[in-house]
């Protein structure tokens, strides 16, 4: 379908976890701004079960609330299965494709509408990462736990019909990772790796491929009981003694999987009595892990020589220790990583794709001063009415400096919650939806895991500083760029004592870098916190708590703050001191 500008483009992410709607508004050929308008909801946010993939009814009824007139172009993706075999299955369960007709959203499934196009998994990540992208030309590498199976490809697809797996064996090949060449507007695909899931000898209840994400998905399931936790599983490997790992369905099959964790939460975790053993695993699946993408990244930059920047996305890309290492070794010049890179982004990147492929289409480069993960809902920034009705009971402010005042608190060591804008759509706090303190605070980690975030004892925090404060605290370079979270590096010596707190094991911090024009507000709440205490650079982490996704709206803002002991909370305007 040929769009004009204008008009709307719509990516349904019916993913397993992280399901989504996202639209993108091509720009009127006559606008002076040619960015386009990008809406992207997730599921989680609006029914407040964490990493939710529920069909996202709710997702799609709150864009609708807020969709321009005109023609709309709708996309979707789901990972594993199609989105249509889901759908029959669900219509199995009752009377799914009636309900939809009865809500009005039966133009939004592929089951009832055959206009709704499919897009392939890693494509999506692919044409998001597209979309993002500061560079004129890159490399993009996507790998995640398991894509599109092959024989879901529509067909004919050029991805199927120049890379498809062997022998014939489309039903059982899902993608494993992907290799595209971004040229301006063109994105073409140069390599796809496939996986093959097969029942495990020793363990009949478990399917175990060759796959690299799926090695960190089975042993984040095996440490935790729960495959989403492969941030937790890059944590705890600072603490194990690695071992190598020569074949990784072997390596998954010869596991005691009776001393896997069976759930029960942190406590039972902490007192399993199993922490070296979980540490040890975990330090040879991230070794491992980073020498497989290190051999991959040699062979991109021997391959393509000419393009001197990549773009790493997919699930595994939110791997940022290994980001940073990929970046030291100095295969590329630059390493970008989209805000969100794993499933979060996957209805967006089927609306991309559309989106690129209209004639109506232009592409450029999206700078690094412009870069910015606060897509949610223009429904999530609460109106002065809201703020004062739902904060009625408690004692607000509205500072004539706001940025000054809060940046006088935190320096006196108080805790604060902090909801600006529109809603950040990735898993990690970037200056939007935060909770801040000094990173000079002695034991400020600690109190954080046990009494607001209920996180594991050994779990890090990480850091927001000024762009060009990075170099002095960190071994980067001059103009180092990580606006999401995305690389690790080393705190330098002398700031390992007044950054400890946001200093891993390993001696690297998840720093964020932050620069003006992209949160002028935030940028200036850490320039201020710096010019009273000398250090520009804050603790943050995602304003919620364990368990439950990161808050959307000033209802869910007031639940935090009633549940936790934080100081006080800005919101908007106004400072709401907490009355516990």
């Amino acid at each position: 379908m040929q769009s004009d500008s204008g008009s709307s483009f719509i990516g349904l992410g019916k993913t397993l976890f992280n399901s989504s709607v996202a639209r993108i508004v091509a720009p009127e050929t006559d606008a002076l701004n040619r960015e386009p308008e990008i809406d992207l909801i997730l599921t989680e946010r609006l029914n407040r079960k964490k990493a939710s993939g529920a069909w996202p009814e709710q997702a799609l009824l709150r864009l609708l609330g807020n969709a321009p007139e005109g023609a709309l172009d709708i996309a979707e993706n789901r990972d594993v299965l199609h989105p249509a075999e889901w759908e029959r299955f669900l219509n199995q369960q009752f009377p799914f494709a009636e309900y939809l007709k009865k809500r009005g959203l039966e133009l939004f499934s592929s089951s009832t509408n055959p206009s709704v196009a499919f897009v392939p998994h890693h494509l999506c990540h692919a044409s998001a990462a597209q979309l993002f992208s500061p560079f004129d030309r890159s490399i993009i590498l996507v790998m995640d736990g398991a894509g599109t199976r092959a024989a879901d490809f529509p067909s004919g697809h050029p991805e199927i019909r120049e890379f498809g797996p062997p022998g014939g064996a489309e039903s059982l090949a899902h993608e494993e990772y992907s290799v595209y060449l971004h040229d301006l507007k063109s994105l073409r695909c140069v390599y796809k790796s496939w996986q093959f899931f097969k029942p495990s000898r020793r363990h009949p209840s478990h399917h175990f491929s060759e796959g690299l994400g799926t090695l960190y998905e089975k042993s984040a399931e095996y440490i935790f009981k729960d495959k989403r936790a492969s941030g937790k599983v890059m944590g705890l490997a600072s603490f194990g003694i690695s071992t190598p790992i020569h074949n990784r369905q072997e390596f998954l099959d010869v596991l005691d999987w009776k001393r896997a964790f069976q759930g029960g939460g942190k406590e039972r975790w902490e007192n399993s009595g199993e922490f070296s053993h979980y540490a040890d695993l975990a330090a040879s699946i991230q070794n491992h892990y980073e020498e497989s993408l290190q051999q991959i990244a040699s062979q991109l930059r021997d391959r393509y020589p000419e393009y001197r920047q990549l773009i790493f996305t997919g699930g595994s890309a939110l791997n940022c220790t290994n980001n940073m290492k990929m970046l030291e070794a100095g295969y590329f010049d630059e390493i970008y990583t989209p805000p969100f890179p794993g499933d979060e982004c996957i209805g967006l990147g089927a609306a991309a794709h559309r989106y690129f492929k209209s004639s109506a289409t232009g592409w450029h480069a999206m700078g690094h001063n412009q870069q910015r993960s606060s897509f949610g809902s223009p429904a999530s920034v609460p109106t002065e009415k809201e703020i004062l009705t739902t904060f009625a009971d408690f004692q607000l402010e509205r500072p004539s400096n706001l940025a000054d005042q809060c940046a006088e608190m935190l320096a006196n060591g108080k805790i604060l919650a902090w909801c600006q804008g529109r809603s950040e759509c990735g898993p990690r706090a970037l200056g939007h939806r935060s909770i801040l303190a000094r990173p000079d605070r002695p034991g400020i980690k600690d109190y954080l895991n046990r009494s607001i975030k209920f996180r594991e004892a050994f779990r890090p925090y990480g850091g927001s500083c000024l762009h060009e404060k990075a170099p002095e605290y960190f071994k980067v370079p001059n103009g180092f760029n990580n606006p999401f979270m995305s690389f690790a590096p080393e705190t330098r010596p002398e700031y390992r004592k007044a950054l400890a707190e946001i200093t891993h094991q390993d001696l690297r911090s998840r720093v964020q870098t932050v620069r003006r024009p992209a949160n002028p507000l935030f940028y200036d709440l850490i320039d201020s916190f710096g010019q009273k205490t000398g250090l520009f650079c804050l603790l943050n982490t995602s304003l919620n708590v364990m368990g439950e996704p990161i808050v959307e709206t000033a209802q869910d803002a007031l639940r935090l703050l009633t549940s936790t002991p934080v100081d006080g909370l800005i919101i908007g305007n106004f400072l709401v001191h907490n009355n516990g």
